[in-house]
């Protein structure tokens, strides 16, 4: 039943209440009494919004004090009054969704198998079809959509269109943002190539490439590739639309290379030194031998710095140019934006053991620092998906030891209760689980920690 049709049954309840003998008269002057009141704003007084509102219908003669007799005549005005200011001042509800196809999605994270789709099903009809041998996680459900990231595969979308919708989905760097629309989504992680296939209505993409975002009407593909640093939009129609010509400009310009851009880092928050220091780690000290551009101080000519060239998706330049300066010597020496920056193209290089070298000299030399802390969360990570659940449980605890509330808070703790639920069964994992839920109510993990908590 929707809003219109609840209405219309109240109004229907309420004329039945009204006596057959009512004055007309007076019900004609307590309408005109109504809005008077209305027109002059009155004031909503009381404690929560049903105490407002019940003290405000009072002060307008549509509830009846102690020892009153309901005014009968005036009851439906009164009953439709109540009827929208309880729609509007109601909170909206969080949205839900079930998965099909697959046995089970723990923390939101959702695995086709190699030969079968499977598929998300939204309570406000939004659908996701998850392609065979694909992988995506619901990160965030909120009343308006969700956030989900694209591991790798492809995902294809019917987003119901609505009031305030916001969706994303977000692959490696890039984020499609929609609010009601048809799309495909493609995410190959081994070559940096995202492809967005539009049907219906319109998205946003986002990333190391555009900027600004880029926005797709319907019929458009997108294809942008990292490695080569190029962004292509095209017809769905068009014969070779795969991706820009080898060796030829893209259709659409691509970001240079020294763009301004901060690369998307895990979670949706932006990459550690994508985008230059924080102001916790302004103050940090450089040591001799770098500066904070990623060049050498010898005053050798340079290039755009790593964290510019991290944000434009040039990896590999990173870690060619880190590899000929002398890998030992720039985790010993390199600056905090060069720690960061290498950690980050080695990441989205999948380079673990380049990233990993990194990520620790950053905490060894800068362990009070944003970069520093959040360096403990990405190891725990990156041991926890390389099958080590064990050992990745003491950098979680590392980390929200060290940053209670920092953008990794509730992942680190999320993780930390799947990991220990892993090697230590669920009796161990529930005290987590308690404290996830108290903490993070809504959160990604929200669902695996309410079954933990099941007799």
């Amino acid at each position: 039943m929707n809003e219109a049709e609840k209405l219309s049954r109240l109004a229907d309840l309420a004329r039945e209440g009204v006596p057959e003998d009512v004055d007309a008269a007076h019900d004609a002057a307590e309408r005109a009494r109504f809005v008077e009141a209305v027109s002059r704003g009155a004031a909503l007084r009381g404690g929560g919004a049903l105490g407002r509102l019940g003290a405000w219908l009072r002060a307008v003669g549509l509830w009846p004090a102690s020892g009153e007799r309901p005014r009968w005549g005036f009851a439906l005005a009164g009953a439709v009054a109540l009827a929208v200011a309880l729609v509007a001042l109601w909170p909206a509800r969080r949205l839900d969704y079930a998965v099909e196809g697959v046995a089970g999605a723990a923390g939101g994270y959702i695995a086709a198998a190699a030969g079968e789709e499977a598929r998300l099903r939204f309570t406000d009809g939004t659908t996701v079809a998850l392609a065979p041998g694909s992988a995506l996680r619901v990160a965030e459900v909120d009343a308006t959509g969700a956030r989900m990231l694209l591991e790798d595969g492809r995902a294809s979308l019917r987003v119901t269109p609505r009031p305030k919708a916001r969706w994303s989905v977000e692959a490696g760097p890039f984020a499609v943002l929609v609010t009601g629309t048809e799309f495909d989504v493609t995410w190959t992680r081994g070559d940096g190539t995202l492809r967005v296939d539009l049907r219906e209505g319109s998205v946003t993409v986002r990333g190391p490439l555009a900027p600004d975002g880029l926005p797709l009407r319907a019929g458009q593909r997108l294809v942008a590739r990292l490695r080569e640093g190029a962004v292509q939009i095209s017809s769905l129609d068009a014969p070779g639309a795969e991706g820009p010509a080898e060796g030829g400009p893209s259709s659409a310009t691509a970001a240079a290379p020294d763009a301004e851009e901060k690369a998307i880092g895990p979670g949706g928050a932006t990459a550690a030194g994508a985008g230059g220091e924080s102001e916790e780690d302004a103050g940090a000290a450089r040591p001799e031998g770098s500066r904070a551009d990623g060049a050498p101080a010898d005053g050798a000519a340079a290039g755009p710095s790593w964290a510019k060239r991290v944000a434009a998706g040039d990896f590999g330049s990173v870690l060619a140019e880190a590899e000929q300066r002398g890998l030992g010597g720039v985790l010993e020496r390199g600056s905090l934006d060069d720690l960061v920056a290498l950690a980050d193209a080695a990441r989205y290089a999948r380079r673990g053991d380049v990233a990993q070298r990194a990520l620790t000299a950053t905490r060894k030399r800068f362990p009070g620092t944003s970069h520093g802390k959040a360096a403990a969360f990405l190891l725990g990570r990156m041991v926890d998906d390389g099958g080590s659940p064990g050992a990745a449980v003491p950098w979680y605890d590392t980390y929200l030891a060290e940053s209670p509330g920092g953008p990794f808070a509730a992942e680190a703790l999320g993780r930390k209760m799947v990991a220990v639920e892993r090697t230590g069964g669920r009796a161990a994992a529930r005290p987590i689980a308690e404290l996830y839920l108290k903490r993070h109510p809504r959160g990604a993990h929200a669902s695996v920690a309410g079954d933990l908590l099941k007799p």
